[in-house]
């Protein structure tokens, strides 16, 4: 179920939230994972290969493992200074190197730009939150176990995409 709430002077939908991630989350965790956390941690941005040399290396995420999720700018709305950003990918792991997978195998030259989020979890909560996901929301760039049929947008303000 997914709850809908929309600015009726705007017809870009920046307030819509959709609860169910939520909702199942705090249903089956005893410490749940927030939604808004894994769209709006740790953002940053790479190039697509074509446009640019590999500078992966320069993150030292090599340290870090979790959940990640990769965007690309949707749209914006002028009214709420905010993009629109759609997800692209979900995904779990040492995040530097699976970050230097993407960026060397994956085509992102239509969307040139990709932003990503990450939070830090231990293996097994990285593998629930993407198979959650990925039960939930439908991801362009995920091939296997994608049965969701929404799509995940999350609003991102200047600051977040700088």
């Amino acid at each position: 179920m997914q709850i809908l709430v929309q600015d009726v002077d705007c017809r870009c939908k920046c307030n819509d939230q959709s609860t169910v991630f939520n909702d199942i989350c705090r249903d089956e965790l005893k410490s749940p994972i927030c939604l808004h956390d894994l769209c709006h941690s740790n953002i940053a941005w790479f190039i697509d290969r074509s446009l640019q040399n590999e500078y992966t290396d320069d993150w030292e995420l090599n340290s870090k493992n979790g959940i990640y999720i990769l965007w690309h700018k949707n749209d914006y709305c002028e009214k709420h200074e905010r993009f629109l950003m759609r997800a692209l990918y979900v995904g779990k792991g040492n995040i530097g190197k699976r970050f230097r997978s993407h960026w060397k195998d994956k085509d992102f030259s239509n969307e040139m730009i990709i932003y990503f989020s990450y939070v830090e979890l231990v293996n097994r909560l990285s593998k629930y939150v993407e198979q959650l996901l990925l039960d939930l929301y439908a991801f362009p760039f995920n091939k296997s176990e994608n049965y969701g049929e929404n799509i995940l947008y999350a609003h991102f303000d200047q600051g977040e995409v700088d």
